[in-house]
Order: C-alpha cells, then sequence, then structure tokens
C-alpha cells in the first residue's frame, strides 16, 4: 500500500509541474476577445409588480466582447425569471375570490455595454452596464381547477452596476440593475442581484 501511494504522489506531482509550466507557457498569450458564462441570483419586484409578485430567481447565460480599441465590453443575455404569486393579492382585490397559486415568468433578450473602472492590473474592478432589450413576460394562474393565462412582449431598458473579480482562468462578478418593461399601463419594474461566471 505504500509503494501504491508513493507512485500516487509522485504522479500528482508531475501533474502539477505540467500544469504549472502550462500556465507559464500560455500567460503571455494574447487574450481572446470574448468570453461566455452565465448568472444567477434573486429576482425583486417593484411598484406594481411587487403588488402580485413574491421575491424570485433567475438563471440566465450570457456571452461577452472586448473590442481592445475601445473602453467598453458588448455583453448579450438571455435570462429566465421567475416569480411566485401571491397568494393573498386577488383574494383582496376580487371579494368571494380564494387564494390563486401561479406564477409570473420572463424570458429576456438583451444586449448590454459594460464600462469598467480602475487599472486593468486589478483583481477587483467596479464597472457600470445598461442596455435594452426584448422581455417575454407570461403570467399564470390556478382557480379551483380552471387554469388561466397571459403573456406578451414588450421592449424594456436597464442599467446597474457591479464588481468583477479575475481568478485563475476564469473572471466572477456580482452585480445589481434596475429593470424597466414598457408594459401596458404601467411598467413592470424590477432588480435581479445576481453572481455570474465568465470565461
Amino acid at each position: 500500500m505504500p509503494r501504491f501511494f508513493g507512485r500516487l504522489l509522485a504522479g500528482t506531482g508531475a501533474l502539477l509541474i505540467a500544469a504549472t509550466a502550462n500556465a507559464q507557457g500560455t500567460s503571455n498569450a494574447p487574450a481572446r476577445p470574448w468570453k461566455i458564462g452565465g448568472a444567477l441570483g434573486a429576482t425583486i419586484p417593484l411598484g406594481d409588480f411587487s403588488d402580485g409578485a413574491d421575491l424570485g430567481w433567475h438563471l440566465g447565460g450570457l456571452f461577452e466582447y472586448k473590442q481592445p480599441s475601445l473602453p467598453v465590453s458588448w455583453r448579450g443575455e438571455l435570462t429566465y425569471h421567475r416569480n411566485g404569486l401571491k397568494d393573498d393579492f386577488f383574494s383582496g382585490q376580487i371579494p368571494g375570490v380564494g387564494n390563486l397559486s401561479g406564477n409570473f415568468s420572463m424570458i429576456n433578450f438583451i444586449a448590454n455595454a459594460v464600462y469598467p473602472f480602475g487599472d486593468k492590473a486589478k483583481t477587483s474592478r467596479p464597472y457600470i452596464i445598461g442596455g435594452l432589450g426584448l422581455y417575454r413576460l407570461k403570467a399564470t394562474a390556478s382557480y379551483q381547477g380552471i387554469d388561466i393565462s397571459d403573456s406578451q412582449t414588450k421592449f424594456g431598458i436597464n442599467v446597474g452596476g457591479g464588481f468583477e473579480f479575475a481568478l485563475s482562468g476564469f473572471d466572477t462578478f456580482v452585480e445589481a440593475r434596475f429593470h424597466s418593461v414598457f408594459t401596458d399601463n404601467s411598467s413592470t419594474k424590477f432588480i435581479p442581484i445576481s453572481f455570474g461566471i465568465k470565461f
């Protein structure tokens, strides 16, 4: 058994040396102009949206491109949001109607500009982000065996900021943004707080 562990230790050491040499050999290689990644977190409803929606969650993917001659990066996002329907919303609005079960969901296609601050050599940098996109909103509810739903597709804007942390081989970020979707009667507003990763 000690012999086996000795071989395992030697093999592990050889792998670590090879990985270190490979990292040193590629450290001077030019950085890719693009990154892919994803993000997840909480979706906080605001205003009229918060009257019927509970705290929710979101999950999405992103593609980011940095043109060397410009200080900004361009980020495209596809994100899914889901918020539960408040149990007592309709019972308080319509007499005689009991509690409904249901949810609000959104699929967002967004194009953003990202502007970082500070020294590129630092491992953490703040940034601001903003842009516009297309939002597909859907509300579903169920009451006494009857299902109802409504959906619409609208344009919207978003703006916010965050911090990016450069790690070995990838980046992570934490950000918060304000979204306003130009829905009928009043805008649908919410703030997603996200943790993300980029490769």
